[in-house]
Parts: C-alpha cells; structure tokens; sequence
C-alpha cells in the first residue's frame, strides 16, 4: 500500500474488520471501507483496490488470514484475532470502551456539555463503526469470571455489532451439544452466574443461556439479525 493518507485510511479500517471474529466477504469490505472513506471526506476506492489491499496485508505485512467459504462468497479475518498491521494499536475491544466512556461522561457532566463537544461519542463512534446503544449490553456486579472471560468477550463484541450466532451447548447432566441460532442482546449477571439474554430462533423463544455451557460460538451467516423485543430492561429492574 501506498504511503498516503488515503491508504492509511483504509488499512486503519480493513485491520480492524479483520480483527473481528464474524469475517467480511471482499464486497462487504469495499462497502464498509468507502463509506468510511466518504465520511472523512476521501474518493471512493474500487474492488481491485480492496483486493490489493488484502494481498499486501498478507505479503508485505506477513499478516494471515483465515478465508472461509460460505456459499459462493470467501470471507477474510486474520487467523490471530489480536494480529495487527499497526505497532501500539489499541484493541477493538478498547476503543469500544473509549467510546462508551465518551458517553458516560456526557451523560455525567453536570453542565450539560461543559466538559466534552457533545457530539464527540457520535463522531467516534462512526469512525471506529461503534453505534450508541440507548440501553446498556452489560449489566453486573462483579466482573466475569476467567472461565467465561473468552465467551464474554465474543458475545459482547456479537451484541455490539447486531450479529446473529450459532451457538453450540451442553446440556447440565450429559455432555450432549444442541446447535441454536439466537440473536444476542444482553449478557447479565445474577448471582454467580453469568447469562446470555437473547432470541433463540432455533425454538422461536426467549432465551437465557448460561456462559457456562456454551462451547462455541459462530457468526450465523445468511440469518438477518432480529432486533430486541423480547427484554424490557424497565420490567426486569424496577
């Protein structure tokens, strides 16, 4: 890649698509990538260029990735999820947390903006492709604990993005699995347990997965992601 501001643009962005775990066929990059591009005031690029793009992260950067074929279409992540093309970067999961505490601290600031540009979280959050949430995604006391630290992060990163997952999970008295599509919305704490809030579309039901017994977790391809309408936050916290 050229050493200019537009192609450092766009390895800002296809490193950080890569790094997520769900994966993006080339058309979804180039769309993503352009209209990043557009936001910050660059010309559009063009599929080729996304595909250069792809082979230089692989031979000048010495990056891997995994492709995966799902129907006609290949899709690309790096094979490492913390693989990186930048020294010193943060991780996708931290500039998520930059920009929630962007949030909070509007929400906070007693002089109603005093402190931050209002509009700062919003122009963040379209940088980095993070969309306010107007209700939280995680609700707790207690951080999770190691054992499910790994399943945490993925669905957090699931709930964020609107993914829908195919899940595998054990039953509690045999080691049986049971494959569910579900749509993710809130991973809750009670007690010592930490579950999974979400629409099980597999039983077209609502569901409250423990972390627990999930064993693995995939992005569903070719599912539409079905919004919230089974958890009212107001019902379940007086």
């Amino acid at each position: 890649m050229a050493n200019t501001k537009h192609s450092v643009a766009r390895e800002i962005i296809i490193d950080r698509l890569l790094r997520e775990r769900r994966g993006y066929s080339k058309m979804e990059l180039w769309e993503r990538v352009n209209n990043a591009l557009d936001f910050e005031g660059f010309a559009p690029v063009s599929e080729a260029t996304i595909r250069n793009d792809l082979k230089d992260i692989q031979t000048l950067y010495n990056k891997k990735l995994t492709i995966e074929k799902r129907g006609k279409e290949l899709f690309y992540k790096y094979e490492d999820p913390g693989s990186t093309i930048f020294n010193n970067v943060l991780t996708y999961g931290e500039l998520q947390l930059i920009q929630s505490a962007l949030i909070t601290l509007r929400y906070i600031d007693s002089m109603e903006g005093a402190l931050m540009d209002k509009e700062l979280p919003e122009h963040v959050g379209k940088i980095l492709g993070i969309e306010s949430e107007d209700n939280p995604v995680v609700i707790y006391e207690n951080p999770p604990s190691t054992n499910n630290l790994k399943r945490f992060r993925v669905l957090y990163e699931y709930i964020l993005k609107q993914y829908p997952a195919q899940i595998s999970c054990r039953t509690n008295k045999k080691e049986v699995k049971r494959d569910v599509i579900v749509h993710p919305y809130f991973l809750l704490q009670r007690g010592e347990d930490w579950l999974l809030l979400c629409h099980d579309e597999t039983n077209n039901c609502a569901g409250e997965i423990p972390l627990s017994v999930i064993s693995q977790i995939s992005y569903a391809d070719g599912t539409e992601f079905i919004p919230n309408d089974d958890f009212q936050l107001k019902d379940i916290f007086k």
